[in-house]
């Protein structure tokens, strides 16, 4: 087996030890399994793609879930029985399939709103816009991620996504495919 000789300057000496430590005194499978991920999340940047935290709690437990990818579109839309939003976002992934993040928020009527009619302009949300223009900041809600519901898929091609996306959010996701990533602007 060859053998590769790593220079540790005395700054990082405590790193190594504390990595030794945790890997079972086999500081080489470290090593190479810390490898792996950098080379893997490296090579995917350059080929455009980042490094996504998703949230998911449709098994009423919540947790976090981490890939490579890159947003297509955003998307809201009420949800199927308009007494909340639903902030959908679909995803390209490194692995070259397609993700869809759902995130359903119940409408919360303000002071005097009718808690009964998502269109009472008192109630936030799709029915009074308020929702909608917070989104248009990015504003995403990470400072209310204990409400509402997460979900998370995953689709090997987009025609498999598209029985669970709106027509319009499918033809977004098409437009963004189709489009440049990015575009350089001489200005």
């Amino acid at each position: 087996m060859p053998n590769k000789t790593i220079y540790v300057s005395d700054d990082d000496l405590a790193l190594f030890e504390r990595a030794q430590e945790l890997s079972g005194a086999n500081l080489s499978s470290a090593i190479v399994q810390a490898l792996r991920r950098f080379i893997n999340v490296e090579e995917a940047r350059q080929r455009g793609f980042d490094e996504i935290t998703i949230m998911v709690n449709d098994t009423g437990v919540p947790r976090q879930k981490r890939f490579l990818g890159s947003r297509l579109v955003r998307w809201l839309q009420p949800t199927p029985d308009k007494t909340g939003t639903e902030i959908l976002n679909v995803y390209r992934t490194a692995g070259n399939r397609f993700a869809l993040h759902k995130r359903s928020v119940p409408d919360w009527p303000l002071e005097g709103g009718d808690p009964d009619f998502a269109g009472d302009p008192k109630n936030w949300g799709l029915g009074s816009g308020l929702l909608l223009r917070l989104a248009s900041i990015g504003h995403d809600w990470e400072a209310f991620r204990e409400s509402g519901t997460y979900s998370f898929q995953v689709y090997e091609t987009l025609d498999d996504l598209k029985a669970h996306a709106s027509a319009e959010l499918y033809r977004l996701m098409i437009q963004a495919m189709e489009g440049p990533e990015s575009e350089l602007l001489d200005i």
